[in-house]
């Protein structure tokens, strides 16, 4: 009975590791897509702070949100459709990898839109902590799908919290976090695309 047990669970992390690859080859465009977006972001208000340029920050932001989740959800009512036994796994809401990063972009979504409706002039905080919880999302993503580099990907994220802490207050932090958004999201999202491609 207990080595039945056994079997089941080894079979159960077997397939949602597979089911985990297979969620990260399928969301790896979101991942370019709103790593770039971010960045944008990050160094549109650089640019604004720097007096670069004179577009609100608010306003930049508001559209780095909006446009990477309507990319996002774009394929929200097929998922819906396509929630039956036989559905492909990146097609199923409940992967825990896939509910994993949902739940972290909407945490970010509502300290991002938060901080721009606060009227915060100097919210240097919330970098940090966005490099912090993308750390968390790569780290679990790693071992969800059993992607091993991506476990070093949120290590880096989790160097890029302390250097952001390190530039508190300082216009260069923009730059750091587009910087981070750029090699750490956006690249690692080409990567996953790239490989799911060839595995085609």
């Amino acid at each position: 009975m207990n080595e039945d047990a056994a079997r089941d669970d080894i079979a159960f992390i077997r397939r949602t590791m597979e089911q985990g690859r297979r969620v990260v080859g399928a969301w790896s465009p979101d991942v370019l897509v709103w790593g770039i977006a971010i960045a944008i972001g990050y160094f549109g208000t650089y640019a604004r702070v720097r007096g670069y340029w004179t577009v609100d920050p608010a306003r930049l932001w508001l559209a780095c949100i909006v446009l990477p989740w309507a990319y996002t959800l774009r394929r929200l009512p097929a998922r819906l459709v396509a929630r039956g036994p036989d559905a492909p796994a990146e097609r199923q809401l409940a992967s825990p990898l896939a509910i994993q990063w949902f739940a972290c972009g909407i945490f970010l979504t509502i300290l991002g839109l938060a901080t721009i409706f606060s009227g915060d002039r100097d919210p240097w905080w919330i970098n940090p902590a966005v490099a912090g919880v993308m750390g968390i999302g790569f780290f679990v993503s790693s071992f969800l799908s059993n992607v091993v580099w991506l476990r070093w990907v949120g290590i880096a994220w989790w160097v890029g919290e302390v250097a952001l802490f390190a530039l508190r207050q300082r216009p260069e932090g923009f730059l750091l976090a587009g910087a981070l958004m750029l090699v750490l999201l956006a690249v690692p999202g080409f990567v996953l695309m790239r490989g799911r491609r060839a595995c085609a």
